[in-house]
């Protein structure tokens, strides 16, 4: 059934463009006229979707999982995935996922990857072929983190989790193949969070910060809700309504959600001081998309040098839909880019 309704995907998302754009009107609506028309038709198809806020956590993550392997791309050969566990104080294991696509190099900088989902639903497999695609065309080593999620374990479970596989990857970048002066973190949506707090955390505990980080359609501020809720909390895929569940899952306590790690875009000037370079990429038509700029301004404001990418036709969590969206594609190698440019000038 799932092959069926993914080669049924495929063909559909194929169709010239002034078909998809016929099919689904993106023109008759101001508000929707820069839509990209495959991001249009992701839409459509959304809305007669079961919300996962009407299900239980677990259906939710199947639901979840199911959806992402309509837009997977044929495996992509990677010649070292390697999967561990971290273990920690608790006596507990955070599980991980080695990418090395380029053994023979010698020494590679590292990406640290926290997946979206809001903290909720979301795991290694739903972003395998993202970190594959980034291990490859980023020339990079890719750790990818499948932190606790919420309910079941809610504020700061994620945010520890990722911060003590920080310090492992620190501890065993050699090992890895990789060096510890050359580890950066990069996440969507909550993982984008995740990310940002990480070196929030690093800077607040006095241990050394990631050299980069790259924030894909980021959550900033969990305490309120941005103009842009109001604006593209309906029929763009993520709803105002499935955020406000992801948030009253991890955190269920509203004085939490003004922690800064929870809410960075609360954090005082001082202490975004000194973050690394930053990679930070808004995607049009995202309820996040305010709360996205803000912080990416905040962070300019505290001197940090931010190559912030605005596509004003694309959805939320695009990052997934490279295989079917070319101008998502687009962006992902943009992505990518960054990612060379930066480390070339680096010397570790």
């Amino acid at each position: 059934m799932l092959g069926i309704r993914k080669s049924l995907a495929q063909f559909v998302f194929s169709l010239p463009d002034n078909w998809i754009s016929n099919l689904v009107r993106t023109g008759s609506d101001e508000k929707t006229s820069a839509l990209d028309p495959r991001c249009a038709l992701a839409c459509n198809i959304a809305r007669v979707l079961p919300k996962m806020e009407t299900m239980s956590p677990e259906k939710a993550r199947k639901h979840f999982r199911e959806q992402m392997k309509l837009f997977e791309e044929p495996e992509l050969p990677v010649s070292h995935i390697e999967d561990k566990l971290i273990p920690t104080p608790s006596a507990s294991f955070i599980p991980i996922r080695v990418y090395n696509a380029y053994p023979q190099k010698g020494t590679l900088p590292i990406v640290l990857f926290f997946h979206g989902g809001g903290l909720t639903v979301g795991n290694l497999d739903t972003h395998d072929t993202v970190c594959r695609k980034l291990a490859i065309f980023a020339k990079s080593i890719v750790v990818s983190v499948d932190y606790r999620l919420a309910p079941d374990h809610s504020f700061p479970s994620a945010h520890d989790d990722c911060f003590l596989a920080y310090q492992y990857v620190r501890n065993s970048a050699y090992l890895f193949g990789g060096s510890p002066n050359a580890i950066a973190v990069c996440g969507d949506s909550a993982g984008g969070l995740l990310a940002t707090s990480l070196c929030l955390r690093a800077k607040k505990e006095k241990i050394p910060l990631p050299v980069f980080q790259a924030l894909l359609y980021p959550m900033t501020d969990c305490s309120k809700e941005s103009e842009s809720y109001e604006e593209y909390g309906e029929n763009f895929v993520l709803t105002k309504e499935t955020m406000r569940w992801f948030i009253k899952n991890y955190i269920p306590s509203e004085a939490d959600r003004k922690n800064t790690y929870n809410s960075p875009l609360l954090a005082d000037l001082k202490e975004l001081k000194g973050l690394p370079p930053t990679y930070l990429a808004i995607a049009g038509y995202d309820p996040l998309r305010h709360e996205g700029e803000a912080y990416g301004a905040m962070l300019r404001q505290a001197g940090v040098k931010v190559e912030e990418r605005v596509f004003p036709y694309l959805i939320h969590g695009y990052l997934q839909m490279a295989s079917l969206i070319p101008k998502a594609k687009e962006a992902e190698a943009d992505l990518h880019q960054s990612f060379l440019r930066f480390f070339s000038q680096r010397k570790f």
